[in-house]
């Protein structure tokens, strides 16, 4: 079997990495052979990430969509096409399309909630050729819709009636579990993302502030973004997925805060998965899918107001005991939900079984919509 991966980031980024790259060994060990291509090159992706540049991520969107359609005039030597957020992310969905007439089976994926706009941080000069509503129509498109949570299933049902829920992986080999912390000189509270995503570290702001002024040994460490905020100790680190694991292991605590919005209920948890897998105790905010993620109390915390936050926090710093137990039952829950070994079958499967219903009857399992989209 033959599957034709297209995605819109190298593997650097973190979508396409939990979703398509990290599982491709797997798959190839089952018996699918992978192709992944990405619409941006690994050697644009830093510009691409980056503010202003307009020209060069113009020639970068060329050269993407020109890919793009020369994959569409191959994806007939494949069994199946698996789209990860669109084969390309302005206009209409003219690839899924084309890819449709030309009786071609295509799995959708889709692991935010991309149907609910978000002004984009690094390119929105582009934000007029988006359109939430490219979501659904692809997903009427596709043969089948696969998606990590229920939130974004339920969003899906709207217009296909093949869904199926996978949750993203984690690569517990490579992502081990820190050794237990000992109190020290110094607590690092943490927090990974970049620089579109720091912007919600002032939704905890004042806790944050409330915490520093309480624990003089206490730092913010921001890996990946830019935050300051008088009061605040904080100390701004670059992301470095070389260095990544030890960035999570120099962490005493890590922290998820998110805005009490619908578009959070689309998140899959991925940085409180990532600390629970490197042995971090996280504190997260109390919804969506954090609330399907942790065990309030055992696997780590979870806080919707300051006061919350404050509590949260402070429990962790004044118990490093607990820090290394809450670590330990984080990191087995993973191992036993989210293992690559755990996910990476239930992938194959959505894989399988679309290419066996296609192959029996093609004009059912293509665009079996709940509603039209026009």
């Amino acid at each position: 079997m033959r599957v034709l991966f297209l995605v819109q980031y190298p593997r650097q980024a973190p979508s396409p990495r939990y979703r398509v790259y990290q599982l491709v060994p797997w798959l190839e060990e089952a018996g699918v052979e992978c192709d992944v291509e990405p619409l941006i090159r690994e050697s644009d992706y830093a510009a691409a990430r980056s503010a202003g540049m307009y020209l060069d991520k113009s020639r970068m969107l060329a050269g993407g969509f020109a890919r793009r359609v020369s994959a569409l005039l191959r994806a007939r030597k494949y069994d199946l096409v698996y789209v990860l957020k669109g084969a390309f992310p302005y206009g209409p969905p003219i690839i899924e399309q084309l890819l449709r007439t030309g009786n071609v089976p295509v799995i959708f994926d889709f692991d935010d909630a991309i149907h609910i706009h978000k002004k984009s941080v690094s390119h929105p000069f582009l934000d007029y050729l988006k359109s939430t509503r490219r979501v659904g129509q692809v997903a009427a498109l596709a043969s089948r819709v696969v998606v990590p949570n229920e939130f974004l299933a339920d969003f899906a049902r709207e217009f296909n009636s093949a869904v199926t829920v996978v949750p993203e992986a984690e690569n517990t080999e490579r992502l081990v579990p820190r050794t237990p912390h000992a109190n020290g000189s110094k607590t690092v509270i943490g927090w990974v993302g970049s620089s579109s995503t720091a912007k919600y570290l002032t939704l905890i702001e004042e806790a944050l502030r409330t915490v520093c002024d309480r624990f003089p040994n206490v730092v913010l460490r921001v890996i990946g973004g830019k935050f300051e905020s008088e009061g605040v100790r904080a100390e701004l680190v670059d992301w470095n997925f070389d260095q990544e694991v030890q960035q999570f292991h120099d962490l005493d605590i890590g922290i998820m805060p998110l805005p009490l919005e619908e578009w959070s209920k689309g998140k899959s948890g991925c940085k409180l998965r990532q600390y629970m897998a490197a042995g971090v105790p996280g504190v997260g905010t109390a919804i969506g899918y954090n609330l399907e993620l942790v065990e309030h109390g055992r696997t780590g915390f979870l806080a919707t107001t300051q006061d919350e936050w404050v509590d949260c926090l402070s429990t962790l710093i004044e118990r490093p005991e607990l820090r290394n137990t809450i670590a330990a039952a984080a990191r087995r829950d993973v191992e036993q939900r989210f293992a690559i070994n755990v996910i990476g079958p239930k992938l194959e499967a959505a894989i399988r079984e679309t290419v066996d219903e296609f192959r029996v009857a093609p004009s059912k399992a293509a665009g079996r919509a709940g509603r039209s989209v026009a």
